[in-house]
């Protein structure tokens, strides 16, 4: 699913360049913190073999055609910040279609600084802090991110994306019960998107249990008009017993499929997957599931960037000693 953006922000910048922040809003305080991760018993699980099946394997290739799209636009936009673009308003815009496009790439330090130049030059603008919020919730500095959210929606209270981006955050920092809210907003917005019953599910797996968010997302989904552009419903088909894994990753494997639909929706059906067998128990399926997402490099979809969040931390939590996480944005030092 594509990551959505907001839009209009005031506060100080001091939670991105100054330590990781020791306090959280009052509406968090009280809240548990994240739980520890204790090391399993069986440290060698995840290094073990491949667990997914081979038919269950799509690979797939970049689009060079959209990459060489992008690298184009790079250079247009920026000719346009260096020679044709005086107001500071329209200078901050354009800085931060080019952190949309770099982060597109993959090129998250370039998107980042992108970001922070659209706030030097337009202070109160909310997209910038938004997009900063999801880089700061996956480096988990879980804090940092709730105030740039905030940030955003005090600026842009009718923003519904970045209360989807806060209830993502809140739910890997282990406050589901505060992440319903947000989540129910965004919802609200759109009853027939496929993605936001996705999350509201998996939120209330959290919350409520899962007999309860199963039945809750049929409830959800019967009463949804289905749009057909909108993959995300065979992914609830699955979810809710419709239809099998097998005719899910069918969908994924069509050999009519253009390769950058194979991609998106390889990148969706992976992580949903890996969420799935990791509410299951099946740990190392729920890694290996991850590892695919993350292999379609789909760098703009939120399913992409958190199947690496579960890959760090399921890394972390037995003990992977190879995995380094080199996002600078874990070291607060750096900023």
């Amino acid at each position: 699913m594509l990551v959505k953006k907001a839009s209009r922000s005031g506060k100080s910048l001091a939670f991105v360049f100054g330590p990781l922040s020791l306090a959280l809003s009052l509406e968090l305080t009280g809240c548990s913190s994240m739980s520890s991760e204790s090391t399993p018993s069986d440290p060698m699980l995840l290094s073990s073999d491949f667990a997914v099946p081979q038919n269950e394997i799509v690979l797939t290739v970049p689009v060079m055609a959209a990459v060489e799209r992008d690298q184009m636009l790079i250079v247009q936009l920026s000719e346009l910040i260096d020679h044709e673009t005086d107001s500071a308003a329209d200078r901050a815009e354009l800085f931060y279609e080019l952190g949309v496009i770099y982060d597109r790439l993959g090129l998250e330090g370039s998107a980042r600084t992108m970001f922070m130049n659209a706030l030097v030059e337009k202070p109160d603008y909310a997209p910038a802090y938004n997009f900063l919020g999801i880089y700061l919730a996956s480096a988990e500095r879980f804090g940092d991110a709730y105030e740039a959210f905030d940030a955003a929606l005090e600026l842009d209270p009718h923003s519904v994306y970045t209360n989807f981006a806060r209830a993502i955050a809140l739910y890997y920092g282990k406050r589901p019960k505060i992440a319903l809210s947000d989540i129910q907003t965004f919802y609200q917005a759109d009853r027939n998107d496929p993605y936001r019953m996705l999350w509201y599910y998996l939120i209330e797996c959290e919350t409520s249990g899962y007999d309860t968010a199963l039945l809750h997302l049929k409830q959800r989904y019967a009463s949804a008009q289905k749009k057909e552009d909108y993959f995300g419903y065979h992914v609830l088909d699955y979810l809710t017993g419709l239809i099998s894994k097998e005719q899910l990753l069918a969908l994924v494997k069509d050999p009519q499929l253009p390769m950058y639909l194979k991609i998106e929706r390889a990148c969706e059906v992976y992580f949903y997957l890996g969420k799935e067998a990791q509410r299951q128990g099946q740990i190392k399926l729920a890694f290996d599931y991850f590892h695919l997402a993350a292999h379609t490099d789909k760098y703009d979809f939120l399913e992409h960037r958190y199947a690496l969040f579960e890959i760090r931390r399921l890394a972390r939590q037995y003990g992977l000693t190879s995995y380094r996480d080199r996002n600078p944005l874990q070291d607060p030092d750096l900023y």
